[in-house]
């Protein structure tokens, strides 16, 4: 696997390309060639990059997972605390939604027109959904070991499964709706869940 790094201009440019194309129309919808095309490069230089559209999606899963897990992560240090933290998860969501035409989880997406379970991309996209419920499920033992009495009876797993409905909810349903008020409400309900 090629980091960001050491991979190649023509690879990133192919990549960067494919980042657009399947979020903003779909995996199945975006050829092969369009994808050439656009980014410039020769049939050639595509196939030795990525010898299938499959290992393309592969690519562009995985690189999103690898950013937006940094991303996210670094957005929260800001806060002083797990409750902080967990706040402005979801906070953090409203203006990374402004940065693009928001069409929804990019994961979400492409795992709806992937319909194998097995699929490596598939997998990568459930990866994602894992990773940021790890990272919820330690702010949770982090605010239930600081709650107090209040915090000292309740499931922090519960609470962090609780958690990813409402942050995935809000992520579908902004894209329903095309407007960030899921991702408002979202944080109103954190806040209940939180209390």
């Amino acid at each position: 696997m090629a980091t960001p790094q050491t991979e190649s201009p023509a690879r990133r440019r192919i990549l960067n390309t494919a980042r657009q194309l399947f979020y903003r129309n779909g995996y199945r919808a975006t050829g092969i060639n369009e994808i050439i095309r656009k980014s410039g490069v020769a049939k050639a230089t595509f196939y030795a990059h990525f010898p299938s559209k499959e290992s393309l999606a592969y690519a562009y899963v995985e690189s999103m997972n690898r950013e937006e897990t940094r991303v996210m992560e670094e957005s929260i240090e800001k806060f002083p605390g797990p409750y902080e933290k967990l706040i402005g998860l979801v906070e953090f969501l409203i203006p990374w939604s402004r940065e693009r035409d928001y069409r929804g989880c990019a994961y979400l997406n492409i795992s709806s027109e992937i319909t194998d379970h097995a699929n490596p991309v598939r997998r990568e996209s459930k990866d994602h959904y894992l990773a940021v419920r790890r990272l919820v499920g330690r702010l949770m033992q982090e605010l239930k070991k600081d709650g107090g009495a209040s915090w000292r009876k309740r499931d922090a797993e519960q609470a962090a499964d609780d958690y990813m409905l409402i942050f995935a909810g809000a992520l579908a349903m902004a894209q329903v709706y095309h407007n960030p008020e899921p991702f408002r409400d979202a944080i109103e309900a954190v806040k209940r869940l939180l209390r």
